[in-house]
C-alpha cells in the first residue's frame, strides 16, 4: 500500500516563493510507485491542499486532514519543505508532534533552538565551539555605529536574528553602511545579530536519523558569486 505524504510548503516569510518551489521539486521526483503525495500551502490566511488539477481543498487544522470530494485524505507523513517560519522555527514540528504524525525535519525543541542564531550561540558558547563576535540589537534600541564597529571590526555581517535565505542579510564596510543594514535587518525580525566576518571555506554538513540510527551526509561546500 501507497504511503499518503503531505508536502508542505509556503510559510509565512520573505521565503514563501523559494518554499514553493521546493515543495514542488519534491512532489514531482517522489517515486509515485510507493508514495501518494499532495502539496499543501501553508500561508497566513488560509491551508489549503492542491490535488492534481491544482484545485484548492482546505485542510481541517483540528486533525490535519482534508476532505477532498466524497472522501476525507489522511496523511502518514509530512514531507517539510516550508522555509523559515513556521516550519523551520519549531512551530510546525510542534503542531504535528500533538497530532502524532511524523515529519521529516528535526523535531521542535531543535528547530526552535536553531532558527534562533542568538540562542544557538549561547548553547554552544559551554562546549566551546568557536563562533564569530557578535553584537545584538533589538528594535527601538539606540544604535551606536561606534560600539558596534569597536567589538565586530569591518567588514562585518548584519543579520536578522530569526530568518533565513540570506533574507535581510548584509555585509558592511564602513560605518556609514551600518544604519541601512540594521533597517533592512528589521524588515524581517525585531531582533538582530551583528557578527564579525570570517574569511575560509563555507561547508554544509546534513545530518539524519535513517531506520534509528544518525547518518552524517557527505560535506558540501557553499560557493557563491555574492560578496
Amino acid at each position: 500500500m501507497k504511503v499518503t505524504i503531505a508536502i508542505i510548503m509556503g510559510g509565512y516569510s520573505s521565503e514563501y516563493e523559494i518554499s514553493l518551489l521546493s515543495g514542488e521539486n519534491v512532489y514531482k521526483h517522489l517515486n509515485r510507485d510507493v508514495y501518494s503525495p499532495y502539496r499543501v500551502i501553508i500561508s497566513t490566511d488560509k491551508w489549503v491542499c492542491l490535488d492534481d488539477t491544482d484545485k484548492e481543498y482546505p485542510v481541517n487544522k483540528a486533525d490535519f486532514t482534508v476532505p477532498m470530494g466524497s472522501e476525507k485524505i489522511s496523511f502518514q507523513c509530512v514531507f517539510n519543505a516550508i522555509h523559515g517560519t513556521p516550519g523551520e522555527d519549531g512551530l510546525m514540528q510542534s503542531y504535528f508532534k500533538l497530532l502524532g504524525l511524523p515529519q521529516t525535519s528535526c523535531g521542535y525543541y531543535q528547530a526552535a533552538l536553531t532558527f534562533n542564531k542568538r540562542d544557538l550561540l549561547s548553547v554552544l558558547k559551554p562546549y566551546g565551539i568557536k563562533a564569530a563576535t557578535s553584537f545584538y540589537i533589538n528594535k527601538g534600541d539606540t544604535i551606536n555605529e561606534d560600539s558596534i564597529v569597536k567589538k565586530v571590526g569591518l567588514p562585518c555581517f548584519v543579520k536578522a536574528n530569526k530568518a533565513g535565505s540570506s533574507f535581510g542579510i548584509s555585509k558592511v564596510y564602513s560605518r556609514e553602511q551600518m544604519l541601512p543594514a540594521i533597517e533592512k535587518a528589521y524588515l524581517e525580525d525585531d531582533e538582530i545579530i551583528i557578527e564579525s566576518f570570517l574569511s575560509g571555506t563555507e561547508v554544509s554538513v546534513g545530518v539524519i536519523t535513517y531506520k534509528g540510527a544518525t547518518k552524517v551526509l557527505p560535506i558540501t561546500e557553499i560557493v557563491t558569486d555574492n560578496d
